[in-house]
């Protein structure tokens, strides 16, 4: 299986969660959303042009991060079962992946790309409503964190891979350290091996990120 993925992408950590959960083999293929070529090359093997994408052996693709992750779950029987399969556990989990992509992951993706704006040239309405995307989806999970290890109970689900990476961005543009629950949360997240393993194949590319945005 060839992946396309962006290490600082928080759906490419997701997919890579996952896989370094599982111990699933891949060939990566790096695409530089900084490059304009390469994101043209890119939509060449999948117009859309987001990440991650999956390509199967036989020439399938499969898009979408929740997606690739339920057939990674579905076809390889190493490492945790992701989405559980009782229907209703099932469902709850969906259920908090959706939430974390919807209300924290694209919230937070949207504070960082203003920050990163003049700040006379801040959308300062896009900014208030992931404040309050943030602040709510804060709430809720400072309140089902108080009584359990994961997002879902004792057992690392796909929810978990869902949270890892906004959590990891959000210590910058928007702190938890007044949420306990959440602050500990993240803390196990940091520890395992494989958000671990995700981040430390950021990390480079964060770097140089910052480089460019310096002055």
């Amino acid at each position: 299986m060839k992946l396309y993925y962006y290490p600082p992408s928080s759906y490419s950590q997701k997919v890579l969660v996952a896989c370094y959960e599982k111990s699933i083999e891949f060939e990566g293929e790096l695409v530089y959303f900084l490059n304009r070529s390469d994101r043209e090359t890119y939509r060449k093997i999948y117009p859309i042009g987001k990440i991650p994408y999956l390509v199967l052996d036989d020439g399938q693709g499969v898009p979408e991060s929740s997606n690739i992750i339920e057939f990674l779950d579905t076809h390889f029987d190493t490492g945790p079962k992701l989405i559980p399969d009782d229907r209703e556990i099932s469902r709850q989990v969906r259920f908090r992946d959706r939430m974390y992509d919807l209300y924290l992951t694209a919230s937070v993706s949207t504070l960082i790309f203003e920050n990163w704006k003049p700040e006379p040239k801040r959308n300062q309405k896009r900014i208030e409503k992931s404040l309050f995307y943030i602040t709510t989806m804060y709430d809720f999970m400072e309140d089902f964190l108080a009584d359990q290890t994961w997002s879902n109970g004792e057992e690392f689900t796909l929810g978990d891979c869902a949270a890892a990476a906004p959590l990891f961005y959000a210590r910058k543009v928007a702190p938890y350290d007044d949420r306990p629950n959440i602050t500990a949360y993240w803390q196990r997240l940091e520890a395992r091996p494989s958000v671990h393993q995700a981040l430390d194949d950021a990390a480079p590319f964060l770097a140089a990120l910052e480089e460019i945005k310096a002055p």
